[in-house]
Order: C-alpha cells, then structure tokens, then sequence
C-alpha cells in the first residue's frame, strides 16, 4: 500500500490528476456542485510492479465474488483519487443511468484507501446509504490505509463527505459482460 501512495502522490505533484466529471463519453461534464475530487486512470498495459500486485489481489476477489455470487464480473476499470482539502463527492450511484439491461455495465464498486494515520477528524469518510431515496446512512467508513470497501453499484447510493486533508484512494469498477 505505501508504494501504491507513494506513486499517487507523486502523480499528483507531477500535475498528472484531472478534475473528475460525472457522466461519460459525450455526456462527459464537469460538475464541482456534485464532484470535486482529482483522478488519474490506471493503463492495464502500463502498470508498475504495485499497481499490478493490486491487480491481480482485485482479479481474486473477482473470482472469489463471481464463484459465490454469480454476478459475471468480466472487466475491472480503476483509478487513483485525490480529494483535496474541502473536495467531496455528492450522493450518487455507480452505475451510468442508461445502462439498465445493458453490457458492459459496472456491477461491483471497490475502493482500496492509501491514506496514513487517518483520523475522524479528518473527514472525507465514505458514507453509503441503504438504497432507499429518504434512507439514513447505513454506514461512514473512514478513509483508512488499507481498507478495501466493496459493494454493488447499482444497488447503495453512497458519498463522499468533505475531507480536511488530502485524501488518496484506489477505486475500481468489476463490469460485467
């Protein structure tokens, strides 16, 4: 894990993040009333040493997830996150409006924090609803180093409370076919 920050914070440094948008493709746009975090999406034909090793853990958990629930995973797309001091991330889902009943369509949320010595205090703590639009938080997972935090995108809205500090992330998508 601390390779895995120590080359997301050099990336970060480096200028290499982009403002996150909300939306794909054409629909693409950018959003800082709902989304205010930096990303950085990772090449899987150009991944260093730690980013592979993450990898092939996720490609596990892959197998692991398809034996035991038959969802079909097929494809992972990941990226670093950073979210600045004040950055957060409105409740949302992660899964794209138009894909109902589509291919290709993402099916399992996980987030993998970097982040040291983490406090409450800190803020940025994930918050994940029960899927109920009036629904209270089932649950603020803090951004602990460490820490992977998996679940079905179509199924927990969830956010990204303000964080005081920098808060660095993994986070990935497992498609289905």
């Amino acid at each position: 894990m601390s390779q895995l920050r120590h080359e997301a914070e050099e990336r970060w440094q480096d200028g290499q993040f982009r403002r996150a948008g909300v939306g794909r493709g054409s629909g693409l746009e950018l959003r800082p009333e709902v989304r205010t975090d930096r990303i950085l999406w990772l090449d899987p034909a150009g991944l260093t040493g730690a980013q592979k090793a993450l990898w092939q853990r996720l490609e596990a958990v892959r197998s692991a997830v398809n034996r035991l629930m038959y969802l079909g995973l097929h494809e992972l797309e990941v990226h670093f996150a950073v979210y600045p001091p004040g950055a957060c991330y409105r409740r949302h889902l992660d899964r794209f409006h138009d894909q109902h009943g589509t291919s290709g369509r993402r099916e399992l949320s996980c987030v993998l924090y970097l982040n040291d010595a983490w406090q409450p205090q800190d803020g940025g703590a994930l918050r994940i609803y029960t899927g109920d639009e009036d629904a209270t938080p089932c649950a603020d997972v803090l951004p602990i180093g460490g820490r992977l935090v998996t679940f079905l995108s179509a199924r927990f809205p969830h956010e990204v409370l303000p964080s005081r500090r920098e808060r660095f992330s993994i986070t990935g998508w497992f498609r289905s076919r």
